[in-house]
Parts: structure tokens; sequence; C-alpha cells
């Protein structure tokens, strides 16, 4: 387990550090939170981002080797997480509501850009930004990209030059 060094607008109780398997339950409850809580969408559309998260957690657990998963943990109970598969596929950011605004956010997906740099040919992080997050991301330096993926209204493909 790593510690990483974090800027100072986060809460100075909060660490970011690698997920290990048994944050699972805790961050599927973390994740699904969040999704209810910041996503207006109908029920269909809902219960599919779920599963999709569900399933890149579970795809997370098994390759641990093949990841770069870490979480932002506060007292004793996780507030942010961020998954980035094959260290360019940048597929889940998630940040409890209460923790939103204050570095927690920032602060997983700049520790994942250090986790990343140099692991993939890519040499980037690629992403599909929900619309409520394209701001938060563009604030980070990412750029908008081309791709031939369908994505939902306001969704925008993104990059980061790693």
């Amino acid at each position: 387990m790593v510690d990483i060094t974090l800027p100072p607008a986060l809460p100075s109780d909060a660490t970011v550090i690698e997920v290990a398997p048994a944050d699972a339950a805790e961050i599927e409850q973390l994740m699904r939170h969040v999704i209810h809580a910041s996503v207006s969408a109908e029920a269909d559309v809902l219960a599919e981002t779920v599963a999709n998260t569900r399933a890149n957690l579970d795809w997370s657990i098994a390759n641990p080797d093949k990841c770069c998963h870490l979480k932002c943990v506060a007292g004793d109970r996780i507030v942010g997480v961020v998954l980035v598969k094959d260290f360019w596929n940048l597929c889940s950011l998630f940040v409890e509501p209460g923790y939103q605004g204050r570095g927690v956010g920032r602060a997983l997906v700049l520790a994942a850009v250090e986790k990343c740099r140099g692991r993939h040919e890519r040499n980037a992080l690629w992403l599909n930004a929900a619309a409520n997050a394209v701001s938060f991301y563009a604030r980070l330096g990412f750029l908008p990209r081309q791709t031939v993926q369908a994505l939902p209204p306001g969704f925008q493909a993104m990059q980061l030059p790693l």
C-alpha cells in the first residue's frame, strides 16, 4: 500500500491509498449513492450505469496488476474512488457528495496520473465524462477527443496526455 501526498485543500484526516479486495462492498455502496445523487436519468439508464460500474469494480478486483485503483479515506470510511483500467482508461471516479469540491476528486485523478504514467503505450488517460463532470476534467487539463462510440447526450470523450 502506497500513500500519496495530497493537495492542501483535502480534509486533514483524508489520505489516498490503493484499493484492497475487502473494499469492494463499501466502494459499490459509495458508487450507487453518488450515481443516484448526481445522475438525473431514467430508471433503465441508472440501472445500466450501476451495472457498468459494478462490472468495472469486479474486473479491477480480479485484475489488480492491470489497473490503478485508488481510494480516498477520511476517518474510517471511503469518500472517493478512481479506477483506471489498463493504465489508460479512466472508467470510474466517484466522490461522496459531502466531499465534492474539497479536493478529493482532484487528488484521486492526480495520484492516478502519477501511477499510470509510462505504463501504457497510449501515454494518455482517456475517459467519457458525464455532462456534469466535463468542466471538472477540463480544469485538470483533459481535452476533448474524437470518438466513434455513441455517448449519452452531454457526455464528452476526453483525454489527458501523460
